[in-house]
């Protein structure tokens, strides 16, 4: 079990930080709307995750013999998806650390510009008195690190449940009477 974690989870995480960089250039150049930068950050966090099944029908089919119970599958998956959303929350905390330290600032200001014409002043107020909560604690790195690494690890055990619900394959009674034969 622990070559097909350490295998598939290294393909996660690298697929992560590709898709990392690429967002980060095509992104930096400005010519996009925020909707399809939000987008695009979606993509690149949850495609790599795509792996987490990979990796489990490589265990059942390649490791297992063929066979894996649902709990195993979800084991096999859990274990794999430790890396890549460790991985993915120091990139994005170094990034926000040391190279852009205004990320989250910027992000909120383009929000507060697209609410300025569509909130009322007494509401603008509020959401900008959210914003700067929500600011505070984007910036601290401790926070920024954790919540990343619970988001997707959330999503990778969402993933994870169904890949197990997806592959899982017990011995066919035949062949489990003719394994204890043997």
């Amino acid at each position: 079990m622990k070559k097909a974690v350490l295998r598939f989870g290294t393909y996660s995480s690298l697929c992560e930080l590709l898709s990392f960089v690429l967002c980060w250039l095509i992104l930096t150049s400005g010519h996009f709307s925020i909707a399809f930068q939000g987008n695009l950050g979606w993509a690149a966090i949850l495609c790599p995750l795509i792996f987490v099944y990979f990796g489990i029908r490589y265990y059942r089919d390649a490791i297992n013999g063929g066979t894996i119970t649902f709990l195993g599958a979800l084991k096999v998956g859990l274990l794999i998806i430790t890396m890549p959303s460790l991985f993915y929350a120091l990139i994005e905390t170094i990034y926000v650390e040391w190279i852009d330290p205004k990320f989250y600032e910027n992000i909120g200001l383009r929000e507060l510009d697209q609410f300025r014409h569509t909130l009322s002043p007494a509401q603008f107020a509020v959401k900008v008195k959210e914003l700067k909560q929500q600011l505070a604690l984007n910036n601290n790195p401790i926070y920024n690190f954790a919540t990343i690494t619970i988001f997707i690890a959330a999503c990778g055990a969402i993933i994870s449940l169904l890949s197990a619900l997806i592959l899982r394959r017990s011995l066919k009674p035949e062949t489990a009477s003719a394994a204890l034969q043997n």
